[in-house]
C-alpha cells in the first residue's frame, strides 16, 4: 500500500476534490494547494514526495512553480509531475527544461493515476493511459457511489451556471484570458470525470480563443454548444421532475414560432419528458391561424429573423399565453408593452428542466389572471416602491444602482427581521428577497409577508437551482425567481413584468 505524500497544485476545486480522493483511496497522503505560491507556503514546513501541478494556475504558473522547487535546496530533490490540458508539441519540452520529472496530459484517467504516479516515485516504465476507444468512460472512473456522483452533480450545475454568465456577458467587453482559462480547466475536470465529449467541447473553446481573429459571434456559438453539452450527461438529464409539473404539462399543445433548430430540438427533449407536444412554426404564421389557437401557450425565439414576427409587435391581438426565448440583449430590447405581456422569459443558457417550469408557471399564472389583489402603493414621487433584500453589500448596490436608475424607489435590509419590519411599514409594490441568509432566511420571510397579508409582489433572488427550492418558493407565494449569478437588468425586466 502506497503511503507517500503528494501535494496536488490545480485552481480547479473538481480536479482538486477528484485528484484527492482517487490517490487517498490508493493509499497516499494527500495535500491541496489551489495556487504555486499556497503551494510554496505548504512546501516551507512540508516536503512530499511527489508534486503533481498544473501547467497554467493564476499568478505563478506550474512552470515556474517547478523552477522555485528546484532552486530551493530542501525541496530540489522533491518529484514533479505537471498536467496540462495543451496538445502543442513544445508544451512537453518546455516542462523538462523547466526541471519537471513527468508529464501527463489532460484529461487524467483517474484509474490509471496512483499507478502512475507510483511508476515515477519508483522509476520504473510508466503504464499507458486507457484511450476512450477502449473503454475510458465514466463507467471505469476509480471512484464510484455517492461521493463521485455529488462531485459530477456539483461539476454540472456550476459549469451551467458559469456558462449562463458567460453567455450573459458575451455581447459586451470580455477577459479573453479568463474565459480561456475556463475552458482550460473544464477540459480536465470534464475528462477526469469521464465526460469525454465535454471535455472535447471545452478544448475546442479553448482552441478558438487561441486563434486570431475570432468573434463574439463565434463566442457566443462555442458557448451554446458547451451549454448543450453540460446538460448532455445522464446526472443532468436525469432530474427529477414534480408530479404536479408532469400532469400540467402533459398532452398540452406548445407552439415553438421561429425557433432556430438547435434551440428546437432542446425544446423539444425538455417537452419528450413531461409528455407535452410541441408544434413548429414559421415566424410568419399568422396570429389567429387555427393550428395556433389550438395550442396553450405561444413560444416566441426572439432573433433577428423573427423581429417581424406578429407577437413581438405592440398591437399583438393573440390573448394565449406568451413565452418569450432568447439572448439577454434580444429579449431586453424589445419594447415595454411586449415585454410586459410575456408570462415568463427563457434566457439563453437555459437548462432543460427550467423550460419545463417557466412553462409550468406561465399556464398557471395565465389560470389566474386578473384573480388575485395587487398593491398599488408607490412612493411619495409616483414611482414604483421596490424593497431589496440581501446580507451581501455588493448586491445590494448593484440591484439599488440599477432599480433606482430605471425609474424606481428602493428601499434595503440585509437581514430577514428588518425586511419584514420594512414591508409592513412600506407596504411596497414588490420586493426582490435574498433566499440565502443568515437567521431568517428569505423563505421564512416570504411567509412571514403572505401570512400579514401584504400584496407586494416577490423575486426570490437566490444561487439555489434545484426546483424542489424554486417549488417551494412559488408554493409559498413568490411571483418569480432569478438565479445568481444575474443580470440586473433581467432582473428589472421581471420586475417590471410583474407591476
Amino acid at each position: 500500500m502506497a503511503s507517500e505524500t503528494i501535494l496536488v497544485v490545480d485552481d480547479s476545486a473538481v480536479n482538486l476534490k477528484l485528484a484527492a480522493a482517487v490517490l487517498r483511496s490508493d493509499g497516499y497522503r494527500v495535500m491541496l494547494a489551489s495556487t504555486a505560491e499556497q503551494a510554496i507556503m505548504t512546501l516551507r514546513t512540508t516536503v512530499p514526495d511527489l508534486v503533481l501541478v498544473d501547467v497554467q494556475l493564476p499568478g505563478m504558473s506550474g512552470l515556474g512553480l517547478t523552477r522555485h522547487i528546484r532552486e530551493d535546496l530542501r525541496t530540489c530533490k522533491v518529484m514533479v509531475v505537471v498536467l496540462t490540458a495543451s496538445t502543442a508539441p513544445e508544451c512537453e519540452q518546455q516542462a523538462y527544461d523547466a526541471g519537471c520529472d513527468g508529464f501527463i496530459c489532460k484529461p487524467i484517467d483517474t484509474r490509471t493515476l496512483g499507478p502512475r504516479l507510483r511508476n515515477f516515485l519508483e522509476d520504473t516504465p510508466e503504464i499507458p493511459e486507457i484511450s476512450a476507444e477502449s473503454g475510458g468512460t465514466d463507467e471505469g472512473l476509480a471512484l464510484a457511489g455517492p461521493e463521485m456522483d455529488s462531485l459530477r452533480r456539483s461539476f454540472l450545475t456550476d459549469g451551467v451556471r458559469q456558462v449562463r454568465r458567460m453567455l450573459e456577458f458575451s455581447g459586451s467587453q470580455i477577459d479573453a484570458s479568463t474565459v480561456a482559462r475556463q475552458f482550460h480547466q473544464w477540459i480536465g475536470s470534464a475528462g477526469a470525470l469521464g465526460y469525454l465529449e465535454l471535455a472535447e467541447q471545452a478544448r475546442a473553446a479553448e482552441a478558438l480563443l487561441a486563434q486570431p481573429g475570432w468573434t463574439k459571434a463565434d463566442l457566443r456559438q462555442m458557448l451554446t454548444e458547451l451549454a448543450s453539452a453540460f446538460s448532455s450527461p445522464r446526472e443532468a438529464a436525469d432530474t427529477p421532475i414534480p408530479a404536479g409539473i408532469m400532469q400540467e404539462l402533459e398532452r398540452k399543445r406548445i407552439a415553438l414560432v421561429g425557433f432556430a433548430d438547435q434551440e428546437a430540438e432542446r425544446v423539444c427533449v425538455a417537452f419528450e419528458k413531461v409528455k407535452a407536444l410541441p408544434r413548429l412554426f414559421n415566424s410568419d404564421e399568422p396570429s389567429d391561424s387555427d393550428s395556433l389557437r389550438d395550442c396553450s401557450v405561444i413560444m416566441v425565439h426572439v432573433r433577428e429573423q423573427t423581429r417581424d414576427a406578429a407577437w413581438l409587435k405592440v398591437d399583438c391581438p393573440s390573448q394565449q399565453p406568451l413565452v418569450l426565448v432568447g439572448g439577454r440583449d434580444d429579449l431586453l430590447s424589445l419594447p415595454a408593452a411586449v415585454q410586459s405581456r410575456a408570462c415568463e422569459f427563457l434566457i439563453d443558457g437555459w437548462q432543460p428542466e427550467e423550460v419545463v417550469m417557466r412553462l409550468s408557471f406561465a399556464l398557471a399564472r395565465s389560470a389566474t389572471a386578473g384573480t388575485g389583489v395587487t398593491s398599488s402603493n408607490a412612493a411619495a414621487n409616483g414611482k414604483p416602491d421596490i424593497v431589496i433584500v440581501d446580507d451581501d453589500v455588493h448586491v445590494l448596490a448593484v440591484v439599488r444602482t440599477t432599480l433606482e436608475s430605471l425609474g424606481m424607489d428602493c428601499r434595503s435590509a440585509s437581514n430577514g427581521q428588518d425586511a419584514l419590519s420594512l414591508m409592513r411599514e412600506r407596504c411596497p409594490q414588490a420586493a426582490v428577497l435574498d433566499v440565502n441568509m443568515p437567521g431568517m432566511d428569505g423563505f421564512e420571510v416570504l411567509a412571514g409577508i403572505r401570512q400579514s397579508g401584504l400584496h407586494v409582489k416577490v423575486i426570490l433572488l437566490t444561487a439555489r437551482q434545484q426546483e424542489r427550492d424554486i417549488l417551494h418558493g412559488f408554493e409559498l407565494g413568490a411571483d418569480d425567481y432569478v438565479v445568481k449569478p444575474f443580470n440586473p437588468l433581467e432582473l428589472a425586466a421581471r420586475l417590471k413584468r410583474l407591476m
